[in-house]
């Protein structure tokens, strides 16, 4: 049963008021970061770990610790109503990390790999992700042209050299046995200029306009801009102040950008860029 969160919370949306600095360090093309602009999140919603941005307009939402999906609807950037943020129960409690819709279905991620195929209220099928030996993910796009989730591993023993991505297909429900992709770190931190800045991703979506994959750190504070086969192209530097704790990314399909931050230490935001275009 759709749940409706009654209006006790507040969501407060304020347009960015430049005393922060910076958000990203080199400039991000077609974002004009003085329209930035901050949606503050009711307490439900405090550690956003996945989002993405429907064709409703709404963004499905959800937490890192329990089986509930958000439904968020924002009827314009200064207009948030508590009324249209919807919830319902799709499985029990574990770590659930990111999320994407295809179609009408939608899949939650788990940290150990796990992917939730979710179908509605307390109905979905989980398949397991063969275990590697220490290995932890957080972010997972669609890839609509191979028809794929691609999850991309935050930390394995391998992680001071290479991030690995492993596949999901859709039409076989089988995971791919090796590394979809890898990313070098060395590239990652040629592109950085800095041999020590560690990179561990914690959300990934692809850009609707540029068709470049985008992987948010929050360990290391950093946005990657990829090819779809992982290829480093750019890497930015994201300011903690803004980003305490960036844990989600998504796209309209004007190419807004929209980062959420859990809210270790205040309230959980989401963050959106609108996007301007290629200067």
């Amino acid at each position: 049963m759709v749940r409706t969160l009654i209006p006790v919370f507040l969501i407060l949306v304020v347009a960015c008021s430049g005393k922060k600095g910076r958000s990203f360090i080199p400039h991000i093309p077609g974002y004009d970061e003085s329209k930035m602009e901050q949606m503050v999140m009711p307490k439900k919603l405090k550690e956003i770990s996945g989002m993405f941005f429907m064709a409703d307009g709404r963004i499905a939402a959800n937490n890192d610790e329990k089986g509930i999906l958000f439904l968020l609807k924002f009827e314009n950037s200064s207009d948030v109503n508590p009324d249209n943020i919807e919830s319902f129960e799709f499985a029990g409690k574990a770590d659930y990390e990111d999320l994407v819709k295809v179609d009408s279905v939608y899949y939650l991620m788990e940290s150990n790999g796990n992917v939730h195929e979710v179908f509605g209220p307390d109905s979905s099928k989980e398949y397991e992700f063969e275990k590697i030996k220490k290995t932890e993910f957080e972010s997972m796009y669609f890839d609509r042209a191979a028809n794929k989730l691609i999850l991309i591993t935050k930390d394995h023993k391998l992680a001071d050299h290479f991030i690995f991505a492993y596949s999901f297909d859709l039409v076989t429900k089988t995971f791919s046995e090796e590394p979809y992709y890898k990313i070098s770190m060395r590239e990652v931190h040629f592109r950085l200029k800095n041999s020590s800045t560690q990179c561990k991703p914690s959300a990934a979506a692809i850009h609707p306009i540029l068709h470049k994959l985008f992987i948010v750190a929050s360990i290391g504070k950093v946005i990657l801009e990829c090819t779809l086969d992982g290829k480093v192209e750019k890497a930015y530097q994201i300011n903690p102040v803004l980003f305490p704790q960036p844990e989600g990314i998504t796209f309209a399909p004007n190419g807004d950008m929209y980062i959420s931050n859990e809210g270790a230490n205040g309230k959980g935001t989401i963050l959106k860029f609108p996007y301007a275009g290629q200067q």
